[in-house]
């Protein structure tokens, strides 16, 4: 179980993955300062080696020391990008599920949110990356994330003003399911490797961005290879950062989806908030949610809570 947070808890932010622009990291914290909670960053925080942010000794160790140190409420991941991959096999991922304390971040962080479920079953929440904050997120996504992390019970998708869902096949009117929600081209990264969770019986929820449509194509027919679309409970697409007005892209993820799917017989929607941009629900990963499949007033919640009630001084 995981600490829920309060007013004045502390985020600790690190970069396990790629480097962080400072001005957007300056522009976030002091937002959320504005939004009542507290922040401590790692040492190297903004620096940068290559494509990566740091050393993975420096970056595993940094993210490590946050689970670690006491003053710490929670722990945010600064941006995505790459190189979380690197660190599964130096993280003692029993530091971070024993800390109590809730990762949040998605993206390039799939890797190792997808880990401490395969190895520990230790939840943690996909949402928005500590940098977005400055103003890149709409009010719904920051409001949801705050929610979630402080253990409210509601329906997730209140207060988006998204495209509706599309039912590209029905089925169950209800779905209770341990949710496991990630980044595509992240997801087939973890195949015949042990960091992957049992997809069986799982509401899969999957996002992109800056793919076109025949590699994504291709992700989608490399997790059906691999048997990881056959028993799901509900496949749930999220958005692929595409323009808005790129009808063909949509219609073949459609038609891709539906063909990587067939043999199966669990429900699929479409246009889910989830993804790079502005509006994103959080979710627990390996949380149950429930999902109420309606065309008009569609309902998500947290079934089973992973939270205990907050005890900070």
């Amino acid at each position: 179980m995981l600490n829920a947070l309060a007013p004045g808890s502390v985020f600790g932010i690190s970069a396990p993955a790629g480097p962080v622009k400072p001005e957007k990291l300056e522009r976030a914290v002091a937002h959320l300062h504005d939004l009542g909670y507290r922040t401590k960053l790692s040492p190297n925080v903004l620096s940068q080696d290559g494509f990566l942010s740091a050393h993975d000794d420096i970056r595993s160790r940094e993210l490590l020391d946050l689970f670690a140190d006491p003053e710490v409420h929670a722990v945010w991941s600064a941006r995505g990008g790459v190189g979380t991959s690197r660190l599964l096999a130096r993280l003692d991922l029993g530091v971070i599920a024993s800390s109590r304390k809730p990762l949040i971040g998605f993206s390039d962080l799939t890797a190792l949110q997808w880990a401490l479920w395969a190895k520990l079953r230790a939840v943690s929440f996909t949402g928005p990356l500590a940098v977005e904050f400055d103003g890149s997120l709409s009010p719904a996504t920051e409001s949801c994330a705050m929610r979630v992390l402080a253990g409210e019970t509601f329906n997730l998708l209140d207060g988006f003003s998204v495209n509706p869902l599309e039912f590209l096949r029905g089925g169950a009117t209800e779905i209770i399911a341990p949710a496991l929600p990630g980044n595509l081209t992240m997801i087939t990264t973890l195949l015949g490797t042990p960091w992957l969770p049992d997809l069986r019986g799982a509401m899969l929820f999957i996002e992109d961005v800056a793919e076109p449509p025949y590699r994504v194509d291709r992700l989608l027919f490399h997790l059906r290879n691999a048997g990881g679309l056959q028993n799901l409970a509900a496949l749930v697409v999220g958005d692929f950062g595409w323009d808005p007005s790129d009808d063909k892209s949509r219609a073949q993820l459609r038609q891709s989806v539906l063909d990587a799917t067939l043999g199966t017989n669990y429900p699929i929607i479409l246009n889910f908030p989830y993804g790079h941009g502005r509006d994103r629900v959080t979710l627990p990963v390996g949380g149950v949610l429930r999902m109420r499949l309606d065309a008009t007033t569609p309902e998500l919640s947290v079934a089973v809570s992973p939270f205990i009630a907050p005890n900070f001084a």
